[in-house]
């Protein structure tokens, strides 16, 4: 199986475009893992952050939001080893064959890395996963 991998680090407030449309409807990526973690600066720090389809989705975690395909957080202690987290949310039954953007939700600088694979979809697919992406709304 081929994988592709988009790793970084997201600043405060961040929202970055990682997939940009390449104008082929029938390609896609299906999101195999998302990992958030502190940057390791900070003695006590929580992280969270979204992957969705489009620039503005809703910055909180929305499960509703059908522009979201994904979500991550944790809290995590460097002097006690306590914390909450990692924990990891992927949509199984989502596409991305347009943009996928990433937006950083709390106030520590955040490193991701994101697992997906390459997929082909037929015609009929592709029409279904755009529909999915807009969220069933067509006024934005």
């Amino acid at each position: 199986m081929k994988v592709r991998t988009l790793r970084g680090r997201l600043d405060t407030n961040d929202v970055r475009r990682l997939i940009v449309d390449d104008g082929r409807l029938n390609h896609g990526y299906r999101i195999i893992s998302f990992q958030v973690w502190p940057d390791g600066t900070g003695v006590s720090e929580g992280v969270m952050a979204t992957l969705s389809t489009q620039y503005d989705a809703v910055p909180a975690m929305n499960a509703s939001d059908n522009r979201q395909i994904a979500w991550a957080f944790g809290g995590f202690s460097s002097g006690t080893n306590a914390g909450a987290g990692p924990l990891t949310i992927v949509d199984p039954d989502h596409v991305v064959n347009q943009d996928l953007w990433i937006r950083r939700n709390l106030a520590v600088e955040t490193n991701y890395i994101i697992v997906m694979e390459p997929l082909v979809m037929s015609e009929s697919q592709a029409i279904m996963q755009l529909i999915k992406e807009r969220s069933q709304d067509d006024i934005r």
